[in-house]
């Protein structure tokens, strides 16, 4: 079952419901705003990310399945919600493993999968094609963002190798120096540069993700701040010149803005995924991988912070 909290009534059902889970303690008007909680759909199965389709006024969720002993091979797929949260096809794409980051390009909507990069035609909902690793091992991979020329990204952390999907071609494009970078979970086109989000640092992982970069023009490669950030897995330009990130791990939504200043906004629950943030929309969209459920706020970075 799906259940949409509808925008006029989520001011009313926030505060005894608080959509169960806890909004972060309230931070000065110059820190941070405090997302408003606008509606909740349930009835997925285990969320991992979103994306908006602006020409068809829809959102697209990827859905892992089943996980852990119990796992049905193949039983991935995705959903497509209306753009007030309404779930209109819960299984709108089937047939894949565990579909990850999703990204929309080219006219297709990409999704990273276990075994390759999957190409889904938007008009028939059908998978078009499966980019895999020219080795054919598995890729493993999660994040898939697209640049403006609708190049697609993607992460294999048994490679530690960055792979581009140009004009329909799968091939590596920057193997990491992962002692530097992390292995990314999350990755994000940001103008001219890839971002990166990792959570961990090898050898030993004991330092906690951070935000690198590497610039598209000649994969020159550069990092954010100076100090780690959580266990990253979205990365959301904010529209200012900073970013909305999620830390799986603590179930926290947070605020990196231009000055490399890390605020929490949300304190969810463990599995806060993949989100998305529309700026023109001040729309924040965060899928709750083990509550099954998408839930999203009104939020803008306040001006006084940039």
């Amino acid at each position: 079952m799906s259940r949409t909290i509808p925008r006029h009534r989520a001011a009313l059902r926030a505060v005894p419901a608080l959509f169960a889970f806890a909004l972060a303690s309230a931070l000065p008007a110059a820190e941070a705003a405090t997302p408003e909680p606008l509606w909740e759909t349930a009835g997925f199965s285990t969320p991992e990310s979103v994306v908006f389709d602006r020409q068809r006024g829809v959102f697209y969720v990827s859905n892992i399945g089943t996980r852990g002993e119990d796992a049905v091979p193949g039983d991935g797929f995705i959903s497509r919600l209306a753009a007030d949260g309404t779930l209109l096809d819960r299984e709108w794409v089937t047939g894949l493993e565990n579909p990850k980051g999703l990204a929309l390009a080219n006219g297709r909507l990409y999704a990273g999968d276990d075994d390759a990069l999957v190409e889904i035609d938007l008009d028939a909902a059908r998978i078009l094609a499966r980019h895999a690793p020219p080795d054919g091992g598995p890729a493993r991979f999660n994040d898939t963002p697209a640049d403006a020329d609708g190049n697609v990204y993607a992460f294999s952390p048994r490679l530690d190798t960055v792979f581009r999907l140009h004009q329909g071609r799968l091939e590596p494009w920057l193997q990491l120096d992962v002692a530097t970078t992390g292995r990314p979970n999350g990755l994000r086109v940001d103008g001219e540069r890839l971002l990166l989000g990792s959570w961990q640092v090898p050898p030993d992982g004991a330092q906690p993700g951070h935000l690198s970069t590497v610039a598209l023009a000649d994969r020159s490669t550069g990092r954010i701040g100076s100090e780690p950030i959580g266990h990253i897995d979205g990365i959301e330009p904010d529209g200012r010149g900073g970013w909305t990130v999620t830390d799986w791990t603590r179930g926290l939504l947070l605020h990196v803005d231009a000055g490399d200043t890390t605020t929490p906004l949300l304190t969810l629950s463990k599995g806060s995924a993949d989100h998305l943030y529309l700026a023109d929309r001040e729309l924040l969209v965060v899928p709750m991988f083990f509550d099954n459920v998408v839930r999203a706020w009104r939020w803008a970075p306040d001006a006084k912070a940039e």
